[in-house]
Formats: structure tokens, sequence, C-alpha cells
């Protein structure tokens, strides 16, 4: 038996496919077109808290399966920064008044660090205890938790970068975001589309497929459920961002494409591994909503 629609509530989903990738098998609303995981074996979401042994387990399944490699994204920290100062520039051209922002999801507060040079008060949520400690160790108001654990309202801004994928149920933590904005204030959401050629062509080896990612929005879905939740789209677009070209070998491998470790070996003998480039392959999306007054 399959869960039913988070954004509409519809029951009986289609099957879509099963991928060890995945916590469960993909499913599509048959009224409004949401994808998601259609039932969790082992619910890796943000809601579940993080104990010790769920952490455990996950991070086995992503090691068992390839998926990161952690030498590869700690080089990557100079070029995220980078991402992180064009993902406020995007928030910044919605809000008007730059006293409190909160960044939900905050790991280890990177984009807080770009963040709190435009807002008065930058803090952040973070539900795994080990990051969100080592945001606090580096200066930066983070604070152990979710959503539901915050008691301020009226922020001008709120983001949610790689966030409401994990989510137990996306629109109960939007509705919840809606009431912490001010009116007027500004939500800016980063996520996986579910709608690019990717996953057209080979879904099952889609990058965006790994054992803690629950829901895949389109364009649609996504702005369907901001809309249900108090909230209007105003900013939509598909993002790319720099990277090194090791980085983009990297992704490359981990989705399987021919060829791609021996393209990391070239690069390597070549000494190129480190050149910048940027990407954009069009399955990451940018939304920015705003409450209205």
């Amino acid at each position: 038996m399959y869960a039913a629609c988070d954004l509409c509530g519809t029951p009986n989903p289609k099957r879509l496919l099963e991928s060890p990738r995945l916590d469960g098998p993909l499913v599509r609303c048959r009224n409004c077109g949401l994808v998601y995981v259609g039932a969790r074996r082992s619910d890796f979401t943000f809601a579940a808290g993080a104990d010790d042994e769920r952490s455990q387990k996950l991070a086995a399944q992503v090691a068992t399966l390839g998926l990161v490699d952690h030498q590869i994204e700690d080089a990557e920290r100079p070029l995220r920064i980078r991402a992180d100062e064009e993902r406020l520039q995007r928030l910044l051209r919605h809000v008007e008044t730059h006293d409190k922002l909160l960044d939900v999801g905050a790991a280890t507060g990177t984009f807080l660090t770009v963040a709190q040079k435009a807002f008065a008060h930058a803090i952040g949520i973070e539900p795994d205890p080990i990051t969100s400690a080592q945001a606090r160790a580096a200066g930066l108001d983070v604070r152990t938790g979710t959503l539901a654990d915050i008691e301020q309202t009226g922020f001008d801004a709120i983001t949610m970068l790689h966030v409401i994928e994990h989510l137990d149920s996306p629109h109960a933590a939007l509705r919840q975001t809606a009431n912490l904005l001010t009116p007027g204030g500004a939500l800016l959401i980063e996520t996986p589309s579910i709608d690019n050629v990717w996953f057209k062509l080979a879904p099952r080896r889609w990058r965006q497929l790994i054992p803690d990612h629950y829901y895949f929005f389109s364009r649609s879905t996504l702005e369907q459920l901001l809309r249900a939740s108090g909230l209007e789209p105003v900013e939509h677009q598909k993002i790319g961002r720099h990277v090194s070209a090791r980085f983009a070998a990297d992704r490359l491998r981990r989705a399987g494409v021919p060829g791609s470790k021996a393209l990391q070996r070239t690069l390597t003998t070549l000494r190129t591994e480190e050149r910048t480039i940027r990407i954009n392959p069009g399955d990451i999306m940018s939304v920015v909503a705003v409450r209205a007054r």
C-alpha cells in the first residue's frame, strides 16, 4: 500500500520504478502529478530525527552505492561559496527588509556565512547535531532541530536549499514556513526538478535518486504546493553553478555515464582537474515565493 499524495491527498498513486538508490518505490500521483517515494523502508526524513543508528545506516547505504566521494566534495568548498553568493542575490531581488533570515537545513552554515553579510540577524536550524555543532563552533547561530522548533516569527526571508525533498511532509513544512514569514517576506527553494532529460532517458540512473530523497517536484507541482500553503511563486529558473572539472566528471560517474572514469584519469594526467567550468544539467530548479501582504 502506497502513501497518499502529500500535495492533494489522492490515494493509489501510479508506480513508476524501483531503484536501489531510493528508500522505496517511486510513484506518481494520478491527480496532481507529484512524484514521491510511495512506501519508506527506513525513513531517513528530517522529521525522523538524527539518531546515530539511523545516520550510520544512511551513511552505509550511500557508501555502498558509491554516491559520494568526500575528498572531491570537500575540495569544492570555495566554489560552493560562490554558488551561495548567487543564491543570495536571487533572494535579495524579492526582499525589501534585511532584518531576519532563517536558513532551514543549515548544515555547517556555509550559506549563513554569506547571508549574514546582507541580514542583521541570520539564523539556521539543522536536525543533525554534529553539523549544527560545527556551525556553532564557527560562530554561527545554528540551532539543532527542525522547523517545529522555531518559535520566532516575522522573518523577512527563509531559505530551503536542497531541503524540501528530504522532508516528511513538504506541505506541512511550507504551511509552517508561510506562518513564519512576515507579510511580503520571501522564501527561496532550491530542489531537484523531475522535469529533465536525464530522468526521461535513464530514470533509474538519475543522479538525484539517493536514499534520503523522498519528493521530486516539477515546476507545476511545486507551484501548486506553494499556493496551497499561502505563498505566491514570483520567480522560477533552472540553475547551474561553477564546479571543477574533477567534480563534473565525478557526477558523470555517479550517473553511470560510460567513459566517466577514463575521463577522470585523463583530467588527472593532464592536470586539468582543478579547471573551473560552469554547468547546468537542467535538473535543479530555484523558486522564489512570497507571502501575501
